[in-house]
């Protein structure tokens, strides 16, 4: 991993040699596929994420950067299930309710979004950059409100 936080093209050979060692295999497989998006390789990285969870169900990170890789790719309904599974795994993972709150949102969900982004403000308190999120949500609450009753 020292290796990987440096930039180093060497760790995914170690990770590599971890698996075929069958050492601590789904956590390679995720910090492989972590290489791979950050490579641009979002095939080869989906790959590797669901080989992680193939080796760990409930390998919490696997399951959050596969999350990413379907939000980043506009699938927010695969996204929320993999954010879901994540917060049953981990519940106190801030980042995953942020981006719950994100896809919430994308779906129109304006309650369930503002849950997440509560949850995560609890979690992380000291994050001031989710202001604009929060914003968005009661901008998108009002319009919601108007349209269901029209005399607001």
């Amino acid at each position: 991993m020292i290796l990987h936080e440096q930039g180093d093209a060497k760790a995914a050979e170690y990770y590599l040699e971890a698996i075929n060692e069958g050492d601590n295999i789904a956590e390679a497989y995720c910090n492989l596929a972590l290489i791979n998006l950050e490579l641009g390789d979002s095939a080869k990285a989906l790959d590797q994420l669901t080989l992680s969870l193939k080796h760990d169900p409930r390998h919490v990170e696997a399951h959050y950067n596969l999350a990413n890789l379907y939000y980043d790719h506009g699938d927010f309904p695969l996204a929320r299930l993999h954010y879901e599974a994540a917060v049953q795994i981990e519940p106190a993972f801030s980042l995953v309710y942020f981006n719950l709150a994100l896809v919430y949102h994308r779906a129109g969900n304006v309650t369930a979004a503002a849950a997440a982004l509560a949850r995560y403000r609890e979690l992380a308190p000291e994050d001031k950059d989710i202001e604009a999120l929060d914003e968005l949500l009661k901008v998108r609450a009002e319009m919601s409100n108007r349209s269901t009753n029209p005399n607001l």
